[in-house]
């Protein structure tokens, strides 16, 4: 259970206003940097501790009210839109989420238009294929329509940010897809280049040693 302690904040103040929420009074965890705010929806439910950061990125506007009245009222509940949704929201912003420290505590974001699951609907669902997950281009930036695409499992963990990509003759592709362009096992790669410390080069050139 979390022990909180007093905290004055300049950003939020009681009577301020985000979306549904009302500050009511603003408190840290102790012996963190984990700052809460105790807020009322405008619904009429409990006041309940919501974290600073998610009022500040308009991750959180309510108490949870006004997205299960979206998802109700489209009929949302067994699309796999709204579980893409959720996770990705979850895995932004949620230090509970396993994941959470490959996107949240990276600064991996979502863009203010994808909070609202309808417009991420809008923007994604007329290219989504059942199977396909989603896909940040560049894997130091957040969600927003220009970044994101649908891609197979296999397609997203070879754009796995650690993933090891290597250049030649103006090609750049990770080292899976080197070796099955060039018909090397992956095996014999790895052990060549991350192993005996080949240089790219000699590792793909090199013919099969006797």
């Amino acid at each position: 259970m979390k022990k909180f302690i007093d905290w004055s904040s300049k950003s939020y103040k009681p009577g301020d206003k985000f979306g549904r929420l009302t500050i009511l009074e603003t408190v840290k965890v102790f012996n963190t940097y984990r700052y809460y705010a105790l807020c009322q929806c405008d619904c009429g439910s409990e006041p309940k501790y919501i974290m600073c950061n998610s009022i500040r990125t308009g991750h959180t506007t309510s108490c949870g009210c006004a997205h299960r009245e979206a998802i109700t009222t489209h009929n949302l509940w067994h699309s796999p839109m709204f579980t893409i949704h959720k996770n990705m929201l979850s895995r932004c912003y949620n230090p509970k989420d396993k994941r959470y420290n490959s996107y949240g505590a990276r600064g991996i974001t979502v863009c203010e238009r994808w909070l609202n699951i309808l417009n991420f609907i809008e923007d994604m669902e007329p290219t989504f294929q059942k199977g396909l997950t989603i896909d940040r281009i560049d894997n130091d930036k957040g969600y927003f329509p220009d970044n994101c695409r649908w891609a197979t499992r296999k397609e997203q963990n070879r754009h796995y940010r650690r993933n090891l990509n290597y250049t030649h003759n103006g090609k750049t592709l990770c080292l899976k897809e080197w070796s099955e362009l060039l018909s090397i096992p992956y095996n014999r790669l790895w052990d060549r280049i991350r192993v005996e410390k080949w240089s790219f080069e000699k590792a793909i050139t090199t013919p099969k040693l006797l």
